[in-house]
């Protein structure tokens, strides 16, 4: 028998197969647009600590870094002067108006030349006055540090006075005991000069305007605008983290009664 092939008749102008259901594309509605802002919003909340913590950690190590730096140029100097450590004397007239923060000139530019930049002997978050070119020239005195140096000081342990609940004993050669502090950071504030120093806050150094006196406090304690804590650098050469909540107030000047420089590590 022949092929047969049958053949679907076409009708034009009809669609014979499925109706697909039409889409109609339209914009979020209002609680659509709340969801999702709130939504970013958590995320952010949740985020931006993370951030901060993990940035302060990065800035806590460039520190470190400072202060390993400022050790080794401690062990040098030592090293060219029979081991004695360089003096914490000030250029002042009186030989008994010391204060930790304060080297004299010759000392600073000793160091400096050993450790190859001024910006090892403060932290360098400090910012101004500290950051000025060549450092911070305090009239008569010297130049203050962004660290506290605590060796080669006369006369310790200085009396306790005002706030200060513990005293302190200037190692005067590197070959003293390995244990003992000899830069730490410089947590101090001074009611005369109405200045708090707090390098290390939650998030960074406590600034204000970008000044790290902060001096609208009106020189009280460290702790009380915000700081947290702060390296120790040892003789030995190592150095560590200290929580604020376990140091001690120590006293930061030989002279100036309450109004002089006070200090925690």
């Amino acid at each position: 028998m022949p092929d047969i092939k049958l053949h679907t008749p076409v009708v034009r102008g009809e669609n014979f197969g499925p109706r697909l259901p039409q889409r109609h594309w339209g914009a979020f509605t209002l609680i659509e647009l709340l969801v999702v802002i709130a939504v970013i919003a958590l995320l952010m909340g949740l985020l931006m600590p993370v951030l901060a913590r993990a940035k302060e950690q990065a800035r806590r190590a460039a520190c470190l870094g400072n202060i390993r730096q400022f050790l080794i140029a401690i062990q040098v100097y030592a090293g060219d002067y029979d081991e004695h450590l360089p003096s914490g004397l000030s250029d002042f007239t009186n030989p008994e108006d010391e204060h930790t923060p304060i080297l004299s000139k010759a000392i600073r530019d000793a160091l400096v030349s050993i450790a190859g930049d001024e910006r090892s002997l403060s932290c360098p978050w400090l910012r101004e006055p500290f950051d000025e070119a060549g450092g911070w020239y305090y009239n008569n005195y010297g130049y203050v540090l962004g660290y506290n140096y605590l060796g080669g000081h006369q006369g310790t342990p200085w009396p306790l006075l005002g706030p200060a609940e513990a005293v302190w004993v200037s190692p005067q050669k590197s070959i003293d005991r390995a244990s003992t502090p000899v830069v730490t950071e410089l947590n101090a504030w001074s009611s005369d000069e109405k200045m708090t120093f707090a390098p290390h806050g939650a998030r960074g150094a406590i600034l204000e305007a970008g000044h790290a006196g902060n001096e609208s406090y009106e020189g009280i304690p460290s702790e009380q605008i915000g700081a947290v804590g702060g390296h120790l650098g040892f003789l030995d050469g190592s150095a560590r983290w200290k929580h604020i909540a376990e140091m001690k107030v120590y006293r930061g000047s030989r002279l100036w009664e309450e109004t002089g420089c006070f200090t925690v590590w």
